[in-house]
């Protein structure tokens, strides 16, 4: 009967040994998922090549893959209302504002707040090379805005309610004297005049429409830039920078980690999602803020564009 229980012993020890050998070669299914951020920014940061130019060095330091989607703002916040993001980068105060008081920002830990902004640039008006709105000679942005259109000359706008189209729908109202209720502000800017085109697209796609058009566009100037400065050639041959530095054309970005508890939505339904159904990486999203608001990003910012443009494209927010 001894003999048996110990022979029963030795084969329970060796099952073991078998489930705990099977358990360490068994591939961890969330390990990948783990290590990889979902970023979901706006097409100013991407078209102008910030991110393929930093995502390597923050993969090397950290570890970490980084998934990014962009598009306008108001789409890249949207995207972390449905639970398809783990941390934003945007240029948008108010719409950014509005995401964190509703609940879907993370106060991560060592920061004072939901949103980290961390880097700037201009806005910038190009249109083309004639200029006959002759907007490069306007006492400001404003007045450039209603020289174009006083003139009726054709202004491509984003329409797409992201960074750079909240900024272009602040300036209209006061270049126009136009007051009350801005809501249908197209509208109100072109009457039935028809030059004022709301295209609903991203920066790239707008500003090849206004080469196409010879119209105006208001753009960030690094993506401007980089389709100037095309590896390929010039693909906006017919648009000057016209306008810049103007102090109402400061363009401020913006980081915000995703709650793991906020009050996600379906994309198509807008109903709440059931608790457990989003997973957020929010270790990775403070990896990557982390990393972004480090003293090594601070000088990879710094130094990005300063070979091909003789100037930086962002400049890091001081302290």
């Amino acid at each position: 009967m001894k003999k048996k229980l110990v022979t029963l012993f030795v084969c329970a020890i060796i099952l073991s040994l078998f489930v705990t050998l099977a358990a360490c070669n068994k591939p961890d299914e969330d390990a990948e998922e783990n290590m990889t951020i979902r970023l979901s920014t706006t097409t100013s940061v991407n078209d102008s090549g910030l991110m393929d130019y930093l995502m390597p060095y923050f993969e090397e330091d950290t570890g970490y893959k980084v998934d990014i989607s962009s598009a306008g703002t108001g789409a890249a916040i949207n995207a972390a209302k449905y639970g398809n993001a783990d941390v934003i980068l945007v240029h948008s105060k108010s719409a950014e504002e509005t995401f964190v008081n509703a609940g879907f920002g993370l106060k991560l830990e060592g920061r004072d707040a939901e949103r980290l902004s961390f880097m700037y640039n201009y806005f910038v008006l190009v249109g083309p090379e004639d200029d006959p709105a002759q907007a490069k000679d306007a006492a400001n942005i404003k007045a450039a805005f209603a020289a174009i259109a006083d003139g009726g000359h054709t202004f491509i706008s984003r329409g797409d309610a992201s960074g750079t189209h909240n900024k272009e729908v602040t300036l209209w109202p006061t270049a126009l004297n136009i007051t009350g209720d801005t809501e249908n502000l197209p509208e109100a800017i072109a009457g039935e005049d028809g030059w004022y085109k709301s295209m609903g697209q991203g920066m790239g796609a707008c500003l090849l429409a206004a080469q196409n058009r010879n119209a105006y566009v208001l753009t960030d100037k690094a993506t401007y830039l980089a389709y100037k400065n095309n590896p390929d050639g010039d693909q906006l041959p017919g648009l000057d920078l016209l306008y810049e530095q103007d102090n109402d054309l400061k363009n401020t970005y913006t980081i915000i980690a995703v709650d793991p508890a906020a009050p996600f939505v379906d994309s198509v339904t807008g109903e709440p999602l059931a608790e457990g159904t989003v997973k957020i990486n929010a270790k990775g999203a403070k990896a990557f803020a982390d990393w972004m608001l480090s003293d090594r990003a601070r000088e990879l910012i710094a130094a990005y564009g300063q070979e091909e443009y003789g100037a930086p494209l962002f400049y890091n927010l001081t302290d």
